[in-house]
């Protein structure tokens, strides 16, 4: 079953960001993983949920996404992340099966 890795993210320093980006997206297909949803313009349809940047990978399960994100030799590269966002909160669900 797939898993959905959904991220929401403040990011405070763009040009360090975008370094970030060009380091982690080959990382994301090396797992099996491709991205659904990469920033876009979210709007608050219901609620009072706000964020300015949206980011949703699928991975082919849970355990292949947790290994990306825990993956030693990526460390570095997380941390640039954590290190140029206001707050990053991300999130893992299981995808739907068509039964």
């Amino acid at each position: 079953m797939s898993a959905f890795v959904i991220v929401d993210i403040a990011i405070k320093n763009e040009v360090e960001y975008k370094k970030y980006i060009e380091l982690i997206t080959s990382s994301v297909a090396e797992y099996g993983g491709s991205y659904r949803v990469r920033g876009g313009s979210p709007e608050t349809l219901d609620g009072s949920w706000t964020s300015e940047r949206i980011v949703i990978m699928e991975y082919p399960n849970r355990e292949i996404a947790k290994a990306w994100l825990n993956d030693e030799k990526l460390k570095a590269i997380h941390n640039m992340r954590r290190q140029n966002a206001h707050y990053c909160n991300m999130i893992l669900c299981d995808g739907v099966t068509d039964n």
